[in-house]
């Protein structure tokens, strides 16, 4: 006995009388005709497993593709997640090199090499190439970094000259550490 499986299907009417006007049954008939259109014996069921082995083939053949689309993208957001680790390793090894500049920066105005620095002033210029920060960023780090370690320094050495010598004559001329805490740096 041979396997089988229930098919319906409806079908024009002319053609359900032809079925039923044939002496074979419905379903000898049904069979016969889709041999004859599939090109296979029923029989034959070598050739039905081999349509099946190659429809399996392709599908086989479809989801490996889709999954090295998936792995190639994959790769690429990996080395996209890399890249971006990466910068943030510079970003934060930076910061320590970043702190040590402005430490260097306020060790030379203590020691006199420089008389003022604004944020005019072209050592920030540099820096800001070098860190790719704002002059004015940088300038209040160093005022905020000169006030949290109590340095000697005078608010009127982070000012443009001009308005230092107003401030001096005006005599508002204070600590950077008190001029911060105060607000008026």
């Amino acid at each position: 006995m041979t396997e089988t499986e229930r098919l319906v299907a409806e079908i024009p009417p002319s053609l359900k009388y032809l079925v039923d006007d044939d002496d074979r049954s419905n379903k000898d008939v049904v069979v016969a005709a889709l041999e004859r259109e599939l090109g296979v014996n029923s029989s034959d069921s070598i050739a039905v497993i081999e349509r099946k082995i190659k429809r399996q083939e392709r599908r086989l053949e479809e989801v490996q593709e889709t999954a090295r689309e998936h792995a190639d993208r994959a790769g690429e957001i990996k080395n996209d997640l890399d890249e971006l680790r990466g910068i943030k390793d510079d970003k934060i090894s930076n910061e320590g090199s970043y702190e040590d500049t402005l430490d260097d920066l306020l060790d030379k105005l203590e020691a006199g090499e420089f008389k003022h620095l604004d944020p005019l002033h072209p050592v920030l210029d540099d820096l800001r190439g070098e860190f790719g920060i704002s002059n004015e960023e940088i300038h209040y780090d160093l005022k905020q970094r000169a006030a949290g370690q109590d340095r000697e320094l005078m608010n009127t050495r982070f000012m443009k000259l001009s308005r230092a010598r107003s401030i001096r004559k005006g005599g508002k001329e204070m600590y950077i550490s008190e001029a911060v805490e105060e607000g008026s740096e």
